[in-house]
């Protein structure tokens, strides 16, 4: 009996104990609960927090890449094919002289005008000279006079010394000496007279202008009864100009970077506006062989053959030879040279994109491109328009690489 009340009381201590221990189902829901909470809190945490990171990654990455340069660049090659050195230049008869008067008078008439084609030796035009007639006549009378005077001081002397040979004593050599002498004071009399009819009679040639080369009358300066003056007043009058246009000359200035390459016979192409269709060929004839000390140029002569006359006196032309670059040489657009204080300049990256400063020199100026003789190797990479935040070891972002 003890033992199965023991038995008893033991069951019935041990089942609440039993019963304490296992969970009951409203405390276990609760904690799901929360957990679940938790759970959702953190995703709404996350799916706001992520975007808003990496907006803040995107911002900071814009931030460092604006903060950076952004430049343009080109890769620069040089310049192996021939060069078109353009010079301008204007067009010039091989003769063009002005034709004066060499005597005084009115003009009588003229037997050409502007435009026409003359011969050498043509008559031009003709001057009325009545002071020179006037002048000729009286020398003329002025030399038979001093031949009558010297023929009759020849007789005197003859006679004289014929006496004196007969008896020396009668006759006094004083006297044979004064007839003598009076003799050579006559001719030379008579001579220089000769020498004044001369000079008339060559002036009035003058009074007949005549052509002095084949040529065109470009310009006629006087009418029929201007008055004709030869100069003596300091202000002789121009009576026609005449071009000879068979050939025709340019001057061009060569500048100092090609006058190696001139010499005689070299070839060049001539444009002339008014002839769009047609390239006129010219010849080097001769050049100065010294350079301009200001400008530094060379003066250079070529030769155009015109037998039909269409290439006109002043016509404005353009010069252009093919040149052969003695070095390398490079284009570059206008925008990338960096004009300062300390030179001409050019901004090149390496190959860490780091900028660097480099002191070139310019050769032709093209407008929109610049020639660089000296300063920039094959392959550099050359910045476009840099900014003043270009500076030696800036480091820069490269948006875009163009071809010129």
């Amino acid at each position: 009996m003890d033992s199965k009340h023991d038995d008893c009381l033991d069951d019935e201590i041990s089942e609440p104990q039993a019963h304490r221990d296992v969970p009951s189902p409203k405390s276990s829901k609760g904690w799901k609960l929360i957990v679940g909470l938790c759970l959702i809190l953190a995703v709404l945490f996350l799916i706001g927090w992520i975007p808003r990171y990496n907006q803040r990654k995107r911002i900071d990455a814009y931030a460092a890449y604006v903060h950076v340069p952004q430049v343009t660049i080109m890769t620069v090659k040089s310049e192996t094919k021939p060069i078109d050195l353009v010079l301008p230049s204007s067009a010039e008869a091989l003769h063009i002289t002005p034709l004066w008067a060499r005597t005084n008078g009115y003009l009588a008439r003229y037997l050409v005008d502007i435009g026409d084609y003359v011969k050498e030796g043509d008559l031009l035009a003709e001057i009325d000279t009545p002071e020179v007639d006037q002048q000729l006549e009286q020398a003329i009378a002025d030399l038979m006079s001093s031949e009558a005077r010297m023929d009759l001081a020849k007789i005197s002397k003859e006679r004289w010394e014929q006496l004196y040979k007969k008896n020396a004593e009668a006759v006094p050599g004083q006297e044979v000496d004064e007839r003598v002498l009076t003799y050579k004071s006559s001719e030379a009399d008579v001579l220089a007279l000769e020498k004044n009819v001369n000079r008339l009679r060559y002036l009035k040639q003058f009074q007949k202008i005549y052509a002095p080369f084949d040529g065109i009358i470009t310009r006629r300066d006087v009418d029929i009864g201007t008055l004709i003056s030869a100069g003596s007043n300091g202000n002789p009058q121009e009576l026609f100009q005449i071009a000879e246009t068979r050939i025709i000359r340019f001057f061009v200035e060569v500048p100092q970077t090609f006058f190696r390459q001139i010499h005689t016979n070299l070839k060049a192409s001539i444009s002339i506006r008014e002839f769009p269709e047609k390239t006129f060929i010219g010849e080097v004839v001769r050049f100065a062989r010294a350079l301009d000390p200001t400008a530094r140029t060379m003066r250079t002569e070529l030769h155009v053959n015109n037998p039909k006359g269409e290439i006109l006196n002043g016509l404005y032309s353009e010069v252009t030879f093919k040149m052969s670059p003695e070095k390398d040489s490079f284009i570059v657009p206008s925008n990338a040279v960096i004009i300062r204080s300390d030179g001409t300049q050019i901004a090149i990256l390496d190959a860490e994109n780091k900028a660097h400063i480099k002191t070139v020199h310019v050769g032709r100026d093209f407008g929109k491109t610049m020639e660089i003789l000296d300063g920039l190797q094959e392959n550099d990479r050359v910045i476009i328009n840099p900014t003043e935040k270009i500076r030696e070891g800036t480091q820069v972002n490269i948006v875009s690489e163009r071809n010129f």
